[in-house]
């Protein structure tokens, strides 16, 4: 499985959580997501859910009551576990002649793994989100370390190119 691929998939499994943040980690075919989410009973109903805590809150800092509890949740994804759920998504997940959301987690972490991919064998060590940032942490064969940001608008662009390309 190439990056793009592997990350679509952790991608679809994480939106219906609607994740605020995720940071991911590649511990050889294994992939670690930690992400910050509201919604506690569907995190315990993913397979791959590990760890769900609540950070100490800082009385310092207002929230509005609106927002609701933030929770930290971790997923452990092997690779046979993202290959049977890609085969499980085969079918079409809406209209052939729809735009997907460039935005979306999923097309998101696509973009992200595309990048990977167009690097000669690199090898992911560390992606999150910060803000309006992506980060990466790659390393190359010859075991240069590669810190990386790019804005979601770059992103973005992958992603409607991408999109575009399926479409001729």
């Amino acid at each position: 499985m190439n990056y793009s691929r592997i990350f679509r998939v952790i991608g679809q499994t994480l939106e219906p959580l609607r994740p605020e943040t995720y940071e991911m980690v590649c511990y050889g075919d294994c992939y670690l997501v930690r992400c910050r989410v509201k919604e506690e009973k569907k995190v315990r109903g993913l397979a791959s859910f590990l760890r769900l805590w609540r950070q100490q809150e800082n009385p310092n800092i207002r929230k509005n009551p609106k927002d609701g509890v933030s929770m930290h949740a971790e997923f452990l994804y092997s690779l046979e576990e993202l290959n049977r759920q890609d085969e499980e998504r085969k079918e079409p997940r809406r209209d052939p002649n729809a735009m997907p959301d460039p935005y979306s987690l999923s097309n998101t972490l696509r973009a992200v793994g595309e990048f990977l991919d167009r690097k000669p064998e690199a090898k992911l060590l560390f992606a999150r989100n910060h803000g309006q940032e992506v980060v990466i942490l790659y390393e190359t064969k010859g075991g240069v370390r590669n810190l990386e940001e790019y804005p979601i608008s770059t992103l973005y662009d992958l992603a409607v190119k991408k999109y575009v390309k399926r479409k001729k």
